[in-house]
């Protein structure tokens, strides 16, 4: 798995995970603002500088890799900041190795959808092997994204979904549709460990925005923030409204902490 350190001389770290067709590099927009941490940002595999393996266990085995990567960097735990298909990575991981996780962002969260959503969902988990790629992924974006102000999102979406192999995607897309079976798991563990949990939404994101008002109602210590006029890729679309409201979340964190000393 490929992945990049920034070094900021911090005692904490962020580990930052991108959406599907994203890469490193999606988080251009958070880098600079986050300077205050040490930041490690991943390759999902299929994405920008990793391999993918068409071998099963994708999701846990994405996991196990990121794990492998902070032992090797001797880094004991991380807030986890996530994007699209990367909070359901974020869940998996914290599923499996809870005692890394100090907190969890998910932006643009993708379980407990709707029956709704999850018809849709089934319906383009079909298609994907029928519908040519240089189709497929303008009308998934679309589908995700449809109104003008998402357009930079949406366009670059499109551009680095088409870099990737159709096996990679499709087999991306087929996690969607298969953790929306797991949130019970993942939630007992966020209760259990207590773990602080920030959803982060585009008001416009209608594919997915009642998922974050519905996890948010099972995980009741959770906090959850709209942004007004946005969609999907909230991290991209609203990067300094999206930046101010993380940086907000780890400021109180830390704070907690302290007094807690």
């Amino acid at each position: 798995m490929n992945y990049r350190i920034y070094d900021n001389h911090s005692t904490e770290w962020v580990l930052l995970i991108h959406g599907l067709g994203g890469s490193i590099d999606t988080w251009k927009y958070q880098i600079e603002d986050l300077k205050k941490y040490n930041i490690i940002a991943v390759d999902l595999e299929g994405h920008g500088g990793s391999a993918f393996d068409r071998h099963k266990h994708l999701l846990s085995r994405t996991a196990t890799s990121i794990y492998n990567i902070l032992e090797e960097e001797q880094i004991e735990q991380v807030h986890i900041i996530s994007m699209s298909l990367g909070t359901i990575v974020a869940l998996e991981f914290t599923y499996l190795y809870r005692e890394k996780v100090k907190s969890i962002i998910l932006a643009g969260c993708v379980v407990n959808l709707h029956i709704g959503y999850k018809t849709l969902l089934t319906f383009v988990e079909g298609f994907k092997y029928i519908i040519p790629k240089r189709f497929f992924y303008p009308m998934f974006a679309n589908l995700m994204m449809p109104r003008k102000n998402h357009k930079k999102s949406r366009d670059f979406f499109i551009k680095e979904s088409l870099k990737m192999k159709s096996v990679a995607f499709r087999k991306w897309l087929g996690e969607y549709f298969r953790t929306q079976f797991k949130l019970k798991n993942y939630i007992n563990v966020i209760k259990e460990n207590k773990l602080p949990v920030f959803l982060i939404s585009g008001k416009e994101d209608y594919f997915f925005v009642h998922s974050a008002k519905r996890t948010q109602k099972k995980i009741n210590e959770a906090t959850l923030q709209f942004i007004e006029k946005c969609g999907h890729v909230c991290s991209i679309e609203q990067y300094k409204i999206f930046n101010d409201l993380v940086i907000n979340f780890l400021n109180e964190l830390t704070l907690k902490e302290k007094a807690n000393a």
